[in-house]
């Protein structure tokens, strides 16, 4: 084997390691009780496997053979509900992201006009900026118009985040694309109707995973999310998530809410993989 091939396996391996072995481990303990999880040395397989921290994690009874009736855990509303909320700020954001961020990118990438430069520049500003920088303006911005605790509120702060970044993404996507348009005119299209007929459906690609990284983030978004939303209805599953590490310990719990967390972004990325796969990202214009 060729040293650059052992290093490209090594690596791969390491990421492997890296990346299954916290989520075999929060499986083993999400099918484990609370004492088999306590014990020392830890086991590396649940002896007695149960899926009772699965079930009330989310609100139901469980009875186990012994007759014994485990009840919904104490954080199961808010883990229900971040659930849900979670999913309708991924969808809404991904579709106001990529609504806005389509025509968006195929002009910076495609279309010369004044102070393109500045504007790519505030774009990459936009992007720099960390999350937590902003928190504070829009809390108080929210606090006071009455959208702090509120599925608008954090759809609105979550969008400053994805359409820079995905914008920033698609743009040389889209710079790199064949040259059809004027083609195109020649053949009676407008340049709108280019742009629906032709431009979109040859980007696709980049659409589906600038949809899929929008999707990503949304669901993932945490600092905004822990304080303008959490404890309100309107909290997502990361902040429920994190409530577990301050109640009474429930480690089994713990697990199975983020088993549940990471089911819809596994199914998206299975879901839309061939896409990922076809993805090349070209260097933004300077």
């Amino acid at each position: 084997m060729k040293k650059s091939k052992l290093v490209t396996v090594i690596a791969l391996v390491v990421v492997l390691i890296w990346t299954l072995i916290p989520l075999y481990w929060f499986g083993k303990s999400a099918l484990q009780t609370k004492a088999e999880i306590s014990e020392f040395p830890p086991n590396f397989y649940p002896k007695r496997p149960t899926i009772s921290g699965l079930v009330t994690v989310i609100g139901f009874h469980y009875t186990k053979r012994s007759g014994a009736v485990m009840i919904p855990s104490g954080g199961a509303r808010q883990v229900t509900m971040g659930l849900l909320n979670s999913l309708i700020l991924g969808v809404a954001t991904t579709i106001i992201t990529m609504a806005v961020v389509v025509p968006l990118a195929y002009t910076f990438g495609r279309l010369e006009f004044k102070h393109k430069n500045t504007l790519l520049f505030a774009v990459l500003l936009s992007v720099a900026l960390p999350p937590i920088s902003v928190l504070i303006p829009f809390f108080i911005l929210f606090t006071r118009i009455g959208l702090a605790g509120t599925r608008i509120g954090l759809i609105i702060v979550t969008l400053t985040v994805t359409i820079p970044f995905v914008t920033w993404m698609l743009l040389g996507f889209f710079r790199n694309l064949p040259r059809v348009e004027k083609l195109a005119r020649i053949d009676g299209f407008t340049r709108f109707g280019a742009f629906i007929r032709i431009i979109v459906p040859m980007g696709k690609v980049g659409i589906v995973v600038g949809a899929i990284i929008a999707f990503l983030f949304a669901w993932n978004e945490y600092t905004f999310s822990l304080i303008l939303v959490n404890g309100t209805k309107a909290t997502t599953i990361p902040p429920a998530v994190s409530g577990f590490l301050y109640q009474h310990p429930e480690p089994e719990h713990l697990a199975a809410s983020i088993i549940y967390s990471l089911i819809p972004p596994f199914i998206v990325v299975y879901l839309l993989q061939k896409h990922i796969s076809k993805m090349h990202i070209a260097e933004p214009m300077e």
